[in-house]
């Protein structure tokens, strides 16, 4: 039990780091200087369509991201928490024996929040500002089609 923890908490770390690289990647992606020039030539609805397919690539990972995260950081909660009842069973009561793996259950769940939090904000700010651009692409094609 004490190696299936201590994965889990590895996860949650790789799992936090890597939300982290896909925020920043997004974000420069759709708020970075280079998107203007990448918008599509042509005002098709279809080419429009296509270009915001393109943007939206890699946000349903971040969706993943921030709905799993609390649940991996609660399975290392359980498990942590079963290492230290598990330690209080075989011993006489001592506060020195759970202390530590409470405090490491409480991390994971930390650990998870602080994945999920951030792919969750992250996700529905990049989510409004895929909408925008799309609109604003097809005003345009409106526009020229005038």
């Amino acid at each position: 039990m004490q190696h299936l923890a201590a994965s889990i908490d590895y996860l949650l770390y790789v799992l936090v780091a890597l939300t982290f690289a896909v925020i920043i990647y997004k974000a420069a992606i759709l708020y970075g200087p280079g998107l203007a020039g990448k918008t599509p030539a042509s005002r098709d609805k279809a080419d429009i369509d296509e270009h915001v397919e393109t943007l939206e690539n890699g946000m349903a990972l971040l969706a993943v991201m921030a709905s799993a995260a609390p649940f991996v950081g609660l399975a290392g909660t359980v498990l942590h928490i079963m290492q230290a009842l598990s330690r209080l069973s075989s011993a006489a009561i001592d506060i020195t024996l759970i202390s530590g793996p409470i405090a490491t259950a409480l991390n994971s769940t930390l650990v998870g929040l602080c994945a999920a939090v951030p792919a969750l904000v992250a996700y529905n700010l990049m989510q409004r500002r895929i909408q925008v651009l799309h609109n604003r692409l097809l005003r345009a094609a409106k526009g020229e089609a005038r």
